[in-house]
C-alpha cells in the first residue's frame, strides 16, 4: 500500500492497546485510542501516518506479541508448536491480511503501547531480534511438526522506537486478584458493561471479542455480553499461567522482564506515566483524586497503602502513587534496564535507554488514552499530547534520503543472538516487585 509523500514521519506509528482493549471496528465505534476522539484519524489528518493494531485483550504477552507480528505482516497466526504443547492451546489462530505488510529492516515502525500494550511491544521486539530458542529446539526434536514460524528465527530489526503509555511492563498489584479486590476479571466486567452503557447499546448486541480462539472460547451467535463474560470468567484458562491475568501480576511481569524484555542500542525508548492520586500528609498513604475513573478507585486505594519493599528503586511514594492501575515507580522503565529523566523541551533523545518523562498529574489509567470518567469528560484536549509524541518520534528518524541501516543478518543457530543487558538497578537487583506486601 502506498501512502502520500506528504506524511512527515518516515516510519508509521502503530498503536497497540492494553488489557481488555479492542479494535477499531468493535464497541459501537467507541475508540480505545481516544474514546469519542479518534486519535488515529486525528494524527493522520496532521500528516502523521498512524495505524491501530488489535490483539487478544486478555491473552498472554507472548500470544499478543505473536498476534501483533501476523497482524502487521499478514498471514495465519502461529503461536509456536512448543507453546501450544506446553499450554494446551491450538497452535494456529486467525489469518490477517497485513496492516503493514512491507514492514522490514528498512521499513520500520514506531510502536506505541498503552498498559499491557507496552509489555507486548517490548516482548514483540525481543522476539523479532532473538526469536525463540525453545521453539527452535522443539522444531529440531519434532521434525514431523508443521515447520516453524520465521518469527522464532530472530534476526529482524523492524522496530525504530518503543513508547509506553501508562506502561504495564513491571506489572500492577491493582490488577492482581490474589492481592486485592480490583482483580483483572472484575475490572474487565465493569469496563465492558460501562462501555456498552456509554455507547447506548443493548448488552445483548454489544460488539466485543475476547479473541480467545486458541482456547476454543468463541462468542456464540446472538450470545448476550453478560453470558459471554460469565463463560469466559468461569473458564479454566485463568489457572494456566498463559493469560494477561498472570503476566500483569507483579511476579509474572517481573519474570517476563527478566527473561525476555531486552533493550537494544539502536532503538529509542520512551515512557509516560500518569498520576491520579495524592499523598495523605499524615499517614503517608496515597489516596485517589476525585476525578479518577470510578473503576480505578478501589485499585488506587489498595496500591496507596502498600508496604513498600525498601530495596525497590525510588521512594515509597513513587510506588504508592499512580494512575489507579500502574504506580509511578513501575511505569518509568523496565526495572533492571538503563534509564534517564527526559526533558520534554529537548528532542535530542539518546537511543538504547529509557527516556522517562515527568509524571503527568491528574491523568488516570484510561484518561491518558481518552476514556474519561463521565464527570470529567470533555474537560481537556487529548490531541496536543499525542501530536507532541508523533513529532518526537519523527524527530528520531534518519533524515529523508539517508540510507537506513543494513538489515540484521539472521541469527546463527542453534544459539540465539546474545544481547548485552544492563545490570539491574542496585536496589532492584536484590528483590523483585513481586515481594511487595499489602496491609
Amino acid at each position: 500500500m502506498n501512502y502520500s509523500e506528504s506524511f512527515r514521519n518516515r516510519y508509521p506509528i502503530v498503536l497497540v492497546h492494553g488489557i481488555t482493549g479492542w479494535g477499531r471496528d468493535e464497541v459501537m465505534g467507541f475508540k480505545y485510542w481516544g474514546g469519542t476522539t479518534d486519535i488515529q484519524s486525528r494524527l493522520n489528518e496532521l500528516h502523521f501516518h498512524t495505524m491501530t493494531a488489535a490483539v487478544g485483550p486478555v491473552s498472554s504477552s507472548w500470544e499478543r506479541a505473536v498476534e501483533l507480528y501476523h497482524y502487521l505482516l499478514g498471514g495465519r497466526v502461529d503461536y509456536g508448536a512448543a507453546h501450544a504443547a506446553k499450554y494446551g492451546v491450538k497452535r494456529f489462530g486467525r489469518t490477517f491480511p497485513g496492516l503493514y505488510s512491507q514492514i522490514s529492516d528498512i521499513n520500520k515502525v514506531h510502536l506505541v503501547g498503552h498498559s499491557m500494550g507496552a509489555q507486548t511491544i517490548c516482548d514483540f521486539q525481543s522476539l523479532l531480534r532473538e526469536g525463540s530458542q525453545t521453539e527452535r529446539d522443539y522444531h529440531q526434536a519434532h521434525p514431523e511438526s508443521e515447520g516453524i514460524s520465521e518469527l522464532f528465527l530472530g534476526g529482524r530489526d523492524w522496530v525504530h522506537s518503543i513508547t509506553g503509555i501508562a506502561p504495564g511492563f513491571n506489572g500492577s498489584i491493582a490488577l492482581n486478584p490474589n492481592e486485592g479486590p480490583l482483580g483483572v476479571m472484575s475490572l474487565m466486567s465493569q469496563m465492558l458493561l460501562r462501555l456498552a452503557a456509554i455507547a447506548g447499546a443493548d448488552p445483548h448486541e454489544f460488539v466485543y471479542d475476547f479473541k480467545l480462539d486458541q482456547w476454543g472460547l468463541k462468542r456464540e451467535p446472538d450470545e448476550p455480553l453478560v453470558q459471554y463474560l460469565e463463560r469466559v470468567h468461569e473458564s479454566t484458562i485463568w489457572k494456566s499461567g498463559n493469560t494477561a491475568l498472570y503476566d500483569l501480576s507483579m511476579h509474572g511481569a517481573e519474570k517476563i522482564a527478566r527473561e525476555r524484555l531486552h533493550i537494544y542500542p539502536d532503538t529509542y525508548y520512551f515512557s509516560y506515566t500518569g498520576k491520579a492520586t495524592f499523598t495523605h500528609p499524615v499517614t503517608g498513604f496515597a489516596l485517589p483524586l476525585l476525578t479518577i475513573n470510578p473503576m480505578f478507585y478501589e485499585g488506587a486505594k489498595l496500591q496507596g497503602r502498600m508496604n513498600i519493599d525498601p530495596e525497590l528503586p525510588g521512594t515509597a511514594s513513587d510506588w504508592r502513587n499512580g494512575d489507579g492501575c500502574v504506580s509511578c515507580g513501575a511505569g518509568l522503565y523496565v526495572l533492571g534496564q538503563p534509564h534517564r529523566d527526559a526533558d520534554p523541551a529537548d528532542l535530542s533523545f539518546p537511543p538504547g535507554i529509557w527516556n522517562s518523562f515527568p509524571v503527568m498529574n491528574g491523568w488516570d489509567h484510561f484518561a491518558i488514552v481518552g476514556i474519561e470518567a463521565p464527570h470529567v469528560r470533555h474537560q481537556r484536549d487529548l490531541m496536543p499530547f499525542y501530536s507532541d509524541i508523533a513529532r518526537m518520534l519523527t524527530a528520531t528518524e534518519p533524515p529523508v534520503g539517508e540510507v537506513a541501516k543494513a538489515p540484521v543478518p539472521p541469527v546463527a543457530h542453534k544459539t540465539a543472538t546474545k544481547v548485552a543487558i544492563a545490570k539491574p538497578h542496585a536496589k532492584a537487583a536484590k528483590k523483585s516487585p513481586a515481594k511487595q506486601r499489602v496491609h
